[in-house]
């Protein structure tokens, strides 16, 4: 779970959008919701790397900010936007 760690230490701070649950009960996983708040997607983060978790988001459409405090532009407000609504 080290890249996990790195994850979370250095990157999930620079998405928008995303959250994290350290909930211990649970595997390390992924959820995406849709707009009302439904779980549609879970994908189990445990065995990837941190490039890989960052890879997904952002082919899922996830805004990423250069550094951590960064305004999100306002046309990015509402992502993921490049994610397919029968892929979420």
């Amino acid at each position: 779970m080290p890249e996990l760690q790195l994850f979370l230490m250095e990157r999930v701070a620079l998405y928008h959008n995303l959250e994290y649950d350290s909930g211990e009960e649970k595997e390390p996983q992924l959820i995406f919701y849709n707009e009302k708040e439904e779980a549609v997607k879970t994908v189990l983060v445990e065995d990837m790397t941190a490039d890989e978790i960052s890879a997904l988001l952002e082919s899922l459409g996830f805004y990423k900010r250069s550094q951590k405090g960064e305004e999100v532009p306002k046309e990015f407000q509402h992502l993921p936007l490049k994610a397919p609504r029968d892929e979420l």
